[in-house]
């Protein structure tokens, strides 16, 4: 460690002690009772800090009470999730069932084993049901439980260091603004969970490194369990508490060994233990989300990683402009001939120099310095691809020991001594104008982002503008347009398909023309000009190209029946349908679309027993009811079609469909029914707008 320098004036920190007066009474002096009274107390001290950090937290982010679901939050939260919605009956289902687990338009995917985030959620919706402010305002809470342990973890490792320090350090972490995505979405609570459990497990070791009891071992695996099955982020601490340990106790290496060994048990059996009881993962990875997942090449995967690592670099020294999702092409794929890969290669040479030359004495630095290689490792693209090829959140973890450099830094700059227990007043002054010169962009920073989480449209269309070369943010800019479409108001639906047909497929196109080997957006671009343009051709060229891409994957295949029905050529359509169901009988949307050509051709019969066959493989689906309902009132049969569109209404009852009935009863003279059913239009208007 370094030595402390000597300084010719020193101002105390802590006041002199005072010996307090006697209580006076009726303005008469009491006797002096020679009692002597500290004015210092650490526990009020720590208290007066622990209040600053929780004020601090919703400061930073209590503007995220406002938001709402934004992009995957709906995978482990929200109405969209059915076993979280069911609150604490549901906690068997969430141990026994994969974190993502969701069906979409092109397959479907289920992967990762975090129950205890879902837990989190079911609690949340046991207690309040569908608030998403109030989940944010849970997310402010956890970042500042994180904190304010992360504090008193550094304030015991630091111990002979002046309580500025560790104080600094903390500060500096709860105000960088890239831990926005971390805090901000919902889905990322996992994140600051892993982190939570890490430093808890952490502070087991230290607490046994102390007075050698093995209970707080116990302790640390119980806690480090927890953090695991809330994300395998938590991974590099299995290397982080070793390092810790030899840093700041005296414990010799031969007793780490049956540490780390604990630790590493644990993850086995967190890791593999799920997997008895768990279905088979199907995570699809694609190559907009990471082309090396496709391309092999090892020489492009070191480059790719040094670029990745430079970007950290980058994003922690200036976090601007932050964006939710990279992916390809935002982080070239390249070789290790690449300019900006050199650079990254002497930065990290230089860094890791430092760290091993210090080692030995255990300096502040070479600690701060593993700190970040070992967090940060794991992202890097090097051991394995990384979904989004870069994240803000990755780095989460990493920023701490990029922050204690900092700070360190900070007080060589000013020639301040962090060890010594007293510092000059001057030196105090400069040094904390510094941190706050730093502290108040990042505030700024941090409030505004949040506003960009507002819910998915927001994100999307804030950050489309950062990165016009994410394939994906393109992509999912466009299926948010349409998304808006869908819930708005069915007055306006009409009006917003034709305003927001243009912009959607221009978005769909972008992404396409960075990749145009992309399965599913042709597919989706194919449905736009089906059912938004009214381009039947443009939606057979564009779904014919997915085809060719992916033959047996089956909604090309009923998109491409919907546009050939749209120009009325029905033996293409049936031919589509029948290639579907040929491979799996039980295909709804095949079912219900073979069962709307039928009508068309006058086969009643076939038609009615096509949507038949779809409520037996989906009974929830209102679809099916509705359609028999068209078809008995194109039969000039009212009553059979009131009664099938009754029973679509009692399961989904849309605005279409209600006021259908409202329509008719009110023409029956059936007032109580008409408007029932009119109500129910307005209630489901009102839904759609929560969404």
């Amino acid at each position: 460690m370094d030595q402390p320098k000597k300084k010719k004036k020193t101002v105390v920190t802590q006041p002199p002690v005072k010996v307090k007066k006697p209580a006076t009474r009726q303005g008469k002096p009491a006797k002096a009772t020679g009692k002597v009274f500290k004015t210092y107390n650490p526990a009020k001290s720590n208290g007066f800090i622990v209040l600053f950090f929780f004020i601090l937290a919703y400061v930073l982010y209590g503007n995220t009470i406002l938001n709402k679901y934004a992009i995957d939050d709906e995978f482990v939260t929200g109405p969209q999730n059915g076993v979280v919605t069911q609150g604490l009956k549901a906690i068997p289902q969430i141990f026994s069932t994969p974190y993502v687990s969701q069906t979409g338009n092109v397959g479907s995917q289920s992967a990762d084993y975090r129950p205890i985030v879902k837990l989190t959620f079911a609690l949340e919706y046991q207690l309040w049901g569908e608030k998403p402010g109030r989940s944010h305002a849970v997310n402010v809470l956890i970042y500042f439980f994180l904190c304010t342990l992360l504090f008193f973890i550094l304030k015991r490792l630091f111990k002979d260091y002046n309580i500025l320090f560790p104080f600094l350090i903390t500060v500096l972490f709860m105000v960088h603004p890239l831990h926005t995505e971390v805090v901000a979405s919902l889905k990322n609570r996992d994140e600051m969970l892993a982190f939570l459990c890490g430093f808890g497990g952490l502070y087991y070791f230290l607490r046994y490194a102390e007075n050698k009891n093995i209970r707080f071992v116990f302790y640390a695996m119980i806690v480090f369990c927890i953090g695991y099955l809330s994300k395998s982020s938590i991974l590099p601490f299995l290397l982080l508490y070793p390092l810790v340990l030899y840093f700041f106790t005296d414990i010799p290496f031969k007793k780490m060994v049956p540490l780390f060994l604990a630790v590493l048990a644990v993850i086995a059996i967190s890791q593999f233990g799920p997997k008895l009881f768990l279905h088979h993962a199907a995570r699809v990875n694609s190559f907009i989300e990471n082309p090396l997942y496709i391309d092999k090449n090892l020489w492009h995967r070191l480059g790719t990683a040094m670029l990745a690592l430079l970007f950290y670099i980058r994003m922690l020294f200036y976090p601007y402009p932050m964006v939710y999702y990279y992916g390809y092409d935002t982080i070239p794929i390249t070789n290790l001939w690449n300019i900006w890969v050199l650079v990254s290669i002497v930065i990290y040479a230089i860094l890791l120099a430092i760290a091993v030359m210090k080692f030995r004495e255990k300096h502040v630095l070479s600690f701060a310095i593993f700190f970040y290689l070992i967090a940060i490792f794991m992202y890097s693209n090097l051991p394995t691809p990384v979904v989004g090829i870069v994240g803000e959140r990755f780095a989460f973890l990493a920023s701490t020991g990029f922050i204690i450099a900092l700070v360190y830094l900070v007080f060589k700059l000013f020639r301040t001594e962090p060890r010594s227990l007293t510092i000059e007043l001057s030196d105090r002054i400069k040094i904390l104008a510094l941190v706050i010169l730093l502290a108040v962009p990042s505030i700024y920073l941090t409030i505004k982002r949040n506003r960009a989480w507002r819910n998915s449209y927001d994100l999307t269309a804030t950050d489309l503008k950062r990165v016009p070369r994410s394939s994906k943010v393109c992509i999912q800019y466009a299926g948010q347009m349409m998304n808006r479409v869908y819930k708005a108001d069915p007055r306006d639906q009409e009006s917003m398909r034709q305003s927001f047909t243009p912009v959607i497929t221009k978005y769909f196109r972008r992404g396409l023309d960075l990749y145009p080997d992309n399965y599913a957006t042709l597919n989706d671009l194919g449905s736009v000009y089906i059912n938004f343009a009214e381009n039947p051709d443009s939606a057979i060229w564009f779904l014919k190209k997915a085809i060719a891409l992916e033959p047996k994957l089956q909604p090309a295949w009923v998109n491409l029946g919907l546009a050939y029905r749209k120009k009325q050529q029905f033996d293409s359509a049936i031919y589509c349908y029948k290639k579907v169901l040929a491979q799996n009988p039980k295909e709804i949307k095949a079912l219900i679309a073979m069962g709307n050509v039928y009508n068309d051709i006058g086969k009643f019969e076939e038609a009615v027993r096509m949507n038949q066959d779809a409520m037996q493989v989906d009974p929830s689906s209102d679809i099916p009811y509705r359609n028999i309902g068209n078809y008995y009132i194109q039969q000039g049969d009212t009553a059979r079609a009131v009664r099938f569109w009754e029973q679509a209404a009692e399961k989904n009852p849309e605005y279409d469909i209600c006021m259908k009935l409202n329509s008719l009863y009110r023409l029956k003279g059936n007032m109580d029914k008409a408007n029932y059913y009119y109500d129910l239009a307005n209630a489901s208007i009102r839904k759609n707008r929560k969404k």
